[in-house]
């Protein structure tokens, strides 16, 4: 599950996958306990993220997901809040294995297939306009209805 993510060499890679590797045995104990799962093998970065994630679902504002640290902690959030990733979206598909457990998991379709590697937001960032023009037309689209066609 442990892929090349930016354009890493294979001694990276391998650095990468030993440290997978190692927070997955420290994390075996704590995988039905979310919280606590969080503080042996997260880091703030993920705790905020996770947070972020939970309090736009209580709020009702959709989040789009991109980038494997971000699919982390909604994978969290899920596990903290019932319901919450019916808030979320997955901007793209990414080449990195892991994303797919992560999109398979919380259920949730790429809208994008880009290959971006980059794991920055950029794949969210290209969502955003094709969003916004399609909540555009749902919002602005006459109906057959609207025209007396129904």
């Amino acid at each position: 599950m442990v892929g090349y993510g930016s354009g890493i060499d294979d001694n990276a890679w391998m650095r990468k996958a030993a440290i997978v590797r190692d927070a997955l045995r420290r994390g075996r104990p704590h995988i039905r306990e979310p919280l606590t799962l969080l503080q042996a093998i997260g880091g703030p970065d993920i705790a905020a993220l996770a947070g972020f994630c939970l309090q736009a679902a209580l709020r009702r504002t959709p989040v789009l997901l991109d980038g494997l640290v971000v699919g982390a902690a909604a994978l969290v959030a899920d596990e903290l809040r019932l319901g919450a990733r019916d808030w979320w979206l997955l901007a793209q598909r990414s080449p990195e294995p892991a994303m797919t457990l992560v999109g398979d998991h919380l259920d949730l379709q790429p809208i994008l297939d880009l290959g971006v590697r980059l794991g920055d937001g950029t794949g969210a960032a290209a969502v955003v306009p094709l969003l916004q023009m399609a909540a555009r037309l749902l919002a602005e689209s006459v109906t057959a209805e609207d025209l007396g066609i129904a």
